[in-house]
């Protein structure tokens, strides 16, 4: 009965539930806890980044002990988008759905737009009625009628209507954020560009040992690289990377610093942390 956001049920005239689903809003959106903690306001596009959904598919009994192992150690947050489809886990931090106007590919591995996606995870993970193609996967799914494809423009439009939310007031350090800008432009623009923050829009993709990071997941996918992650309302989802591996932005600059050899100083390196709060 709407009481819970990411749920869809069909309720019968005597309030049974004949149906239930889930939708886009049971990971990629929030409350504000105005009422109480979990309970108030949705926030549509934040990551939920409480929810564990491996744990709630682990539930399933028709599941082998093996596969429910697995889904149970994904933990809060997470989400393997693949383990379905070949066997492989390297589970991901459930992604911010906002921000994504002017951003050419949703994913961190950038395989298409933002309704490639939307569909790929409509039919292959959430068992829409539709159809789904990647011949670089080997995925080939048709349904009759397709009831997802219909959907996924209205779908994208709202998501492009989802801005990024401010950073609290007080919430960072102005003066410090204005020195780490400075710094942010000498050693980050390159690959953060611009007003996206990502230099996707143009294509690129980067080695997992561009960044110092695992490139399990990327091994898996069409790409095999990462894009540049766009640079949205940072203070709002941690933990970073596209596995959680770094839990604050201070272990996101850190590793930067000493896999990219920037050589910032201790002190600008907490402003550097400072301008990416302000974001």
């Amino acid at each position: 009965m709407n009481a819970i956001v990411g749920i869809q049920a069909t309720v019968d005239a005597n309030n049974h539930i004949t149906r239930l689903g889930v939708t886009c809003a049971l990971c990629h959106s929030t409350v504000d806890n105005s009422v109480m903690p979990g309970i108030g306001r949705r926030r549509d596009g934040w990551p939920n980044r409480d929810l564990n959904a491996g744990a709630i598919i682990a539930l399933s009994p028709v599941l082998s002990a093996e596969k429910k192992a697995v889904y149970n150690s994904w933990g809060p947050g997470k989400y393997d988008p693949r383990f379905n489809l070949d066997g492989k886990n390297t589970p991901l931090v459930i992604p911010p759905a906002y921000g994504l106007a002017e951003i050419k590919n949703e994913t961190y591995t950038a395989e298409g737009p933002i309704s490639y996606w939307n569909a790929y995870v409509a039919v292959t993970q959430m068992g829409g009625q539709g159809n789904f193609s990647d011949p670089r996967l080997g995925i080939e799914i048709q349904h009759s009628p397709d009831m997802v494809t219909p959907k996924l423009a209205a779908l994208r439009a709202y998501q492009h209507s989802l801005p990024a939310p401010p950073p609290p007031a007080s919430s960072f350090d102005a003066a410090a954020a204005e020195r780490g800008s400075t710094l942010f432009d000498q050693a980050c623009s390159t690959c953060h560009v611009a007003a996206t923050g990502t230099d996707n829009n143009s294509g690129k993709l980067h080695a997992a040992a561009d960044t110092g990071v695992d490139g399990a997941y990327a091994a898996r996918t069409a790409n095999k690289a990462y894009r540049t992650t766009p640079l949205r309302a940072l203070w709002q989802h941690p933990p970073y990377f596209h596995d959680g591996s770094a839990a604050t932005l201070a272990d996101v600059v850190a590793q930067y610093n000493r896999v990219r050899a920037i050589g910032l100083t201790a002190e600008q390196q907490r402003d550097l942390v400072e301008y990416l709060k302000s974001l």
